[in-house]
């Protein structure tokens, strides 16, 4: 099999039950490190539902990200600045990141907007971003690669954060590693470090990471804030923003009430 991500010959590791019935095979790149499924041929069934029942941590896992995001991107672009969630979800982060001030605006193809409606990308019409986010949508890709470079493309947006869970070979075992996620089938590439420098390389962009939040940059990130946001010092530096951003909770709810026709 050859590399997603590098086309590289890829060795087999081990093979285990998708969605407690699909015999799967899982490969490992020796030149860039990914470690992929065969080619998911089981994705339809997968994604019957968007979002798996089992995520219990989707909640806390937003409130950390959006945390971490709020104090990069406020370091990086100050008070202005529009950004996109991709693969928003339920809308989870596109509200968490409105309510702290950030003109943020939700997409996603295949899941239902609930708690960000009227900030859909297609409502606005925008076409421009100046970054965009996508948390915990690597591993669901077929083409890492493609989404990064499509995702920058379609936006106009100078980096892309994003969340994935990094390994170190050797390759943790089958029950060694909850984020395989065997049961729901939809994890089928997973990254090292070295993995997502590689894919920086080849499309000419700065990787910067602080072990959780990975950013793709066309421009300067800096690497002492992003590895302040992941420590309890994120706290002050949220304080400090709280006082420089307006909480769009009131301006949205009298957006979406004038919106209605109701008042």
């Amino acid at each position: 099999m050859n590399c997603r991500i590098c086309s590289g010959d890829c060795s087999f590791v081990f093979r285990e039950k998708i969605l407690g019935r699909h015999e799967v095979s899982y490969y490992l790149c020796p030149s860039c490190g990914a470690f992929q499924t065969e080619e998911p041929y089981w994705l339809k069934e997968a994604y019957d539902s968007a979002i798996i029942d089992a995520d219990t941590g989707i909640m806390a896992r937003n409130v950390f990200f959006s945390e971490m995001l709020s104090c990069v991107l406020f370091g990086t672009f100050g008070s202005s600045g529009a950004y996109l969630d991709l693969a928003g979800g339920y809308g989870i982060m596109t509200r968490l990141m409105r309510d702290r001030g950030f003109e943020y605006f939700w997409s996603d193809p295949y899941c239902q907007n609930i708690l960000s409606k009227g900030f859909e990308k297609e409502t606005f019409g925008r076409a421009h971003f100046d970054a965009v986010s996508a948390f915990e949508v690597l591993e669901h890709t077929i083409r890492p690669l493609e989404f990064v470079k499509e995702s920058l493309a379609d936006s106009g947006a100078k980096i892309l954060f994003f969340t994935t869970e990094l390994f170190q070979e050797p390759v943790p075992s089958p029950r060694a590693w909850y984020y395989y996620a065997f049961e729901g089938g939809q994890h089928i590439t997973f990254f090292q470090k070295r993995t997502l420098e590689r894919m920086a390389d080849s499309l000419g962009l700065r990787f910067y990471t602080n072990g959780v939040l990975h950013a793709f940059s066309y421009v300067k990130i800096s690497e002492t804030l992003l590895r302040l946001s992941r420590t309890r010092l994120r706290h002050l530096y949220l304080r400090f923003i709280s006082g420089k951003l307006d909480s769009k909770i009131m301006k949205d709810h009298e957006f979406l009430i004038s919106k209605s026709g109701n008042r």
